[in-house]
């Protein structure tokens, strides 16, 4: 039987107090007092955003122009400048919201005990029913209505309609993983071809090509997969424990392994269309120019003794460029130049 690796508990500390990984490994988030602004003053890495120690931030997406950053006890924050400003919005919920989607026609933010709400562009957020009581990790939608939300044991969710309504989707995980487990699925990418590519626990990446109806196997093995990006339609990337980088070229049909400086967990990633990837994770920022052939450690501020949960990228109106932005501790969201 294949070791559990739960990356996904780093999204269940709801005191902001500690970390624990199934493989026995305790991380402190302390309380600390550490000035991270003072530090980075002049360098690649900008805070643009600060919250207080208990704070923690878990997902952050952008549409546009438009972005959404969500974290414990129902935390919102919004931007509407690419991620160089944000807004406090009412909270959502009095647990943590995990994962949050600005894609497709409509917001989804997900989180404990299957909550799920759903905001359309000029609407008010609704609470939806998920006919779940796991936890959702991720969510991801296309421009057509088609949403999937993952989490927990196994919990695949998909909903047809922008996320108004949702139905289970079941595996059979004994003939997937040989063994009587339900893996927890971290992270999920939807195409607006109806594409869905899932990751997960056993280094699962599961593929489907026809909106969930069917899935294959496409990678399988001893590690956890905590976050799948694609930078366009054919070529994405996975990341997750022991510094594990997975590549695909042709829409996620075959993975390769990178190799990268570092064997802390990784936790997110980001690429953009023309070679530029970052890499967050614990004590960790990786960034690549050259899509994943090289690459360097970040090392400023407290990057090498804190947690980035998420990051994520979007055009700069009328510039070659990306706004890049990283969340995580002390509900902070650092910008990445």
């Amino acid at each position: 039987m294949l070791g559990r690796v739960k990356l996904g508990w780093i999204k269940q500390t709801i005191a902001g107090l500690s970390i624990v990984f199934g493989f026995g490994m305790g991380l402190s988030m302390g309380l600390s007092s550490y000035s991270f602004a003072e530090d980075v003053e002049g360098g690649s890495l900008v805070v643009v955003h600060q919250g207080i120690p208990h704070d923690a931030l878990y997902d952050v997406c952008f549409d546009g122009d438009r972005g959404l950053a969500v974290g414990i006890a129902g935390t919102v924050l919004s931007s509407s400048d690419a991620g160089l400003t944000w807004q406090p919005q009412p909270p959502l919920a009095s647990s943590a919201l995990l994962g949050v989607s600005c894609d497709g026609k409509t917001s989804i933010a997900v989180g404990q005990s299957g909550y799920i709400q759903t905001k359309s562009a000029s609407g008010d957020w609704q609470t939806v029913s998920s006919g779940s009581d796991q936890r959702i990790l991720s969510v991801s939608a296309n421009d057509q209505g088609l949403a999937v939300a993952v989490g927990g044991f196994g919990t695949v969710l998909r909903s047809r309609d922008a996320g108004a309504t949702w139905q289970p989707i079941s595996f059979d995980w004994e003939a997937i993983l040989e063994d009587f487990l339900e893996p927890h699925i971290y992270d999920v990418a939807v195409f607006n071809d109806d594409t869905i590519l899932l990751v997960g626990e056993f280094e699962l990446v599961l593929l489907s090509t026809d909106g969930g109806d069917t899935w294959e196997v496409v990678n399988k093995a001893d590690s956890s997969l905590a976050a799948i990006y694609f930078s366009d339609r054919q070529n994405g990337y996975a990341v997750g424990q022991d510094g594990k980088v997975l590549k695909t070229v042709d829409g996620g049909l075959t993975w390769q392994i990178l190799d990268v400086p570092t064997r802390e967990n990784l936790l997110d990633i980001w690429a953009s269309g023309t070679g530029d990837v970052l890499i967050t994770g614990i004590r960790t920022l990786l960034r690549s120019s050259d899509a994943g052939a090289s690459w360097e450690a970040i090392t400023e501020g407290d990057v090498s003794v804190k947690w980035y949960q998420a990051v994520k990228g979007t055009p700069v109106a009328g510039e070659a460029s990306y706004n890049i932005v990283m969340v995580g501790h002390s509900g902070r969201i650092v910008q990445i130049k």
